[in-house]
């Protein structure tokens, strides 16, 4: 038997700290997780930094350049990971109801801020580029899917979690 956890009030010390390390590592987590769609934008920005047909408008002509699918690939790609992070993490039973509404709120406003963005490309001159096209799928995706799954899984959710009331 350890001789730290025999001794009275020790074990709760060092569960209660282990326990504050999670909670802080799924609040950031929760917090900041919501940025990957800006995240995407700037990789595809850079990208079409070293790949000029990325900074081309997807509809100025008919064909596709065949050097944008390889980088647009990888960013679909990046964006299915981080949207089935983002559904795992809305369907924990560890988040909390807060988080879910924080998390959707987030979500619906930085999709309304890339709608704007599009809106501004698609009266630019340049036109939509190819380097914005999978955030702001990515940002509209997650703000239909967080709802939805905050929605339907709210009424199991606690308001706080079991550990957090200790």
């Amino acid at each position: 038997m350890d001789p730290i956890t025999t001794k009275p009030g020790v074990a709760a010390r060092v569960e209660k700290a282990v326990t504050g390390r999670s909670l802080i590592v799924r609040w950031l987590i929760g917090f900041v997780h919501w940025l990957f769609p800006v995240v995407l934008l700037i990789i595809g920005y850079v990208i079409g930094m070293f790949v000029p047909a990325f900074n081309t408008s997807v509809f100025r002509s008919a064909t596709i350049d065949p050097v944008v699918w390889p980088p647009l690939f990888v960013l679909i790609i990046l964006a299915i990971v981080w949207l089935l992070f983002d559904l795992f993490w809305v369907f924990s039973r560890e988040t909390t109801s807060r988080s879910m509404q924080v998390c959707n709120t987030v979500s619906v406003f930085l999709a309304i801020v890339f709608g704007i963005g599009l809106g501004y490309l698609i009266n630019s001159q340049a036109g939509i580029v190819w380097w914005f096209v999978v955030p702001f799928c990515t940002a509209i995706i997650d703000a239909f899917t967080t709802g939805w799954a905050a929605i339907n899984n709210a009424t199991r959710k606690p308001f706080m979690t079991e550990r957090g009331r200790e």
